[in-house]
């Protein structure tokens, strides 16, 4: 019989003074934050896990977890993890004697939630999300297969099945796609398999790369669930596990590598003239259904098949680079311009995902280039998917380490209060604001100058032939003249030739960026020793 009251006293006592000591005010009240949105948008179940994901991923898990657990709303979402066993347990209460164990099954949970933070390689947000889940979900079985024998010692075999059994009917409600719970269920059925010294062989390790579909990335992405579900038992489960690991990660370093040559020698053998790049099938947009293009954005959000490219901004008073714009182009088998994309995204509700992984993985590229002449970074992004951005803190994160400029498209018909409270919230974590395609019929010169932003980039129709339009100079004049006084840059993208980049100068423009400087390219050229000759040469040349 499944049980929806709120309970109360099945913590254990030392759960409580984990990281939840020292909580202040802040934290309370964003913990009101969270329990009043679940409220406001129980039903909603796309916002609910966005909610719930979010939660997940906060480094203060382990406060905020537990309270949440113990309000109504989360037994409506989650009433399998309520149900008593035949000892009178649900997840919440049910202990673990056991030599193996230091906590209770929540307990023990939610200390894997939190381990799950820490690993030796890093990992994408896609995957942060996965694995939070998968260790969220790992062990909800434990209490449905508990049996306790004469001497009082307990077992919960089965659990890993009975917990995919119950996840994958969590994960049909929430709001996730095939792909998604196709590997969270996985990493949850394969997460206590071969845990002993003695089971750590070639064949049986060979049989888990085969279950993750030859994925080098999920078999890593294994490893870490392992990692985190040994590392919250206890310390002699962890010691054991760390020699285990080792053999884990030498089998995959030589079987990928291995799996990988192989394919490359099959498909030289296949391809006319060993030529890899004929393989790729060129298919118009105009061929491809809403179904495949479904399967591309999937394939985006889940394996993050992104190449990102760099365009560089030159500022003409230091004749230097500025900065780099950085433009995502999707790698796919099927080829497909980025708008189509993210028009087709829309319609399966995969927009606000999409634009998060574009963003985040431009960023995320960025920090490995080393050889730059700048370290400011622009993304676009849309104002919409930023605002309702479920994990804010790893943008913040890398606001801290890089100087990033969002590029906000789509932020007209906001409303002005909302649009400045996004901006100052950028600002405190060291981040700075472009609105990108400036049209008056966007917003009007009085609300950019009433808003703190930092970039404004006019639409490319204002740029395009400026040099043979009055009124298109005067445009851009003016717009300087009334941003110049609120510390806000304009930045002129579009410039082709050096009759656009001339005029561009005479009406004040200090940062321009176009195929006269460079085009998108997928590694980062030094360039700024070419930039004097190129402007201060009579002659129509570009760098690229």
């Amino acid at each position: 019989m499944i049980k929806y009251e709120v309970y109360e006293g099945v913590f254990d006592m030392d759960f409580a003074d984990t990281s939840a000591t020292l909580v202040d005010a802040r934290e309370k009240g964003r913990l009101r934050n969270i329990i009043n949105n679940l409220n406001m948008y129980a039903d909603n179940m796309k916002t609910v896990t966005e909610i719930y994901t979010n939660v997940l991923l906060d480094e203060n898990v382990s406060y905020f977890l537990p309270k949440i657990t113990q309000q109504d709303v989360f037994a409506r979402h989650f009433p399998e993890l309520f149900v008593y066993n035949e000892y009178g347990e649900n997840l919440f209460n049910c202990q673990q004697n056991s030599q193996y164990h230091r906590y209770s099954v929540f307990h023990h949970i939610v200390a894997s939630i939190e381990n799950a933070n820490v690993t030796e390689i890093s990992i994408a947000d896609w995957q942060k999300k996965i694995i939070k889940w998968t260790m969220f979900l790992h062990d909800i079985g434990k209490p449905y297969v508990k049996k306790v024998s004469e001497d009082g010692s307990e077992s919960f075999s089965g659990h890993d099945e009975k917990s995919v059994d119950l996840a994958e009917r969590i994960l049909s409600r929430f709001y996730f796609n095939d792909e998604e719970k196709r590997i969270i269920l996985t990493l949850i059925k394969y997460h206590d398999k071969y845990l002993n010294e003695d089971e750590v062989t070639q064949e049986n390790l060979t049989f888990l790369a085969k279950e993750v579909n030859n994925d080098r990335e999920l078999f890593y992405l294994l490893i870490n669930v392992k990692d985190a579900d040994a590392k919250s038992k206890s310390t002699d489960v962890y010691n054991q596990f760390k020699v285990i690991k080792e053999k884990f990660y030498d089998f995959a370093n030589t079987y990928f590598e291995q799996s990988s040559r192989k394919k490359i020698e099959i498909k030289k053998a296949n391809t006319p003239g060993n030529n890899l790049e004929e393989e790729v099938e060129e298919i118009p947009d105009s061929k491809l259904t809403s179904k495949d293009i479904k399967e591309i954005i999937d394939e985006i959000i889940t394996k993050k098949a992104i190449k990102v490219r760099y365009q560089p901004i030159i500022d003409l008073k230091t004749q230097q680079v500025f900065g780099y714009e950085a433009l995502s182009q999707i790698s796919s088998a099927k080829r497909i311009k980025i708008e189509k994309l993210l028009e087709v995204a829309k319609d399966y509700n995969d927009y606000d995902k999409l634009q998060q992984v574009l963003f985040t993985n431009a960023v995320e590229h960025f920090e490995n280039v080393v050889n730059r002449e700048s370290n400011i970074i622009m993304v676009n992004i849309d104002y919409d998917s930023y605002v309702n951005y479920v994990n804010k803190p790893r943008i913040y994160d890398m606001m801290a380490r890089n100087k990033v400029v969002l590029e906000f498209k789509n932020y007209d018909n906001k409303d002005l209060t909302d649009i400045q409270e996004t901006i100052q919230g950028i600002h405190l974590h060291g981040g700075k604001v472009a609105f990108d395609n400036f049209k008056l019929d966007k917003l009007s010169i009085e609300d950019i100058c009433y808003l703190d932003i930092d970039y404004i980039i006019p639409d490319m129709s204002f740029i395009k032939d400026i040099y043979k339009d009055f009124e298109k100079q005067k445009f851009i004049n003016n717009l300087i003249t009334y941003t110049i006084s609120k510390d806000i840059n304009l930045i002129a993208c579009g410039v082709e030739d050096k009759r656009i980049l001339d005029t561009l100068r005479l009406v004040g423009v200090r940062l321009v960026q176009g195929f006269y400087f460079g085009k998108p390219l997928p590694e980062i050229n030094m360039i700024n020793e070419d930039i004097f000759n190129l402007l201060n040469t009579e002659e129509d040349q570009s760098i690229m």
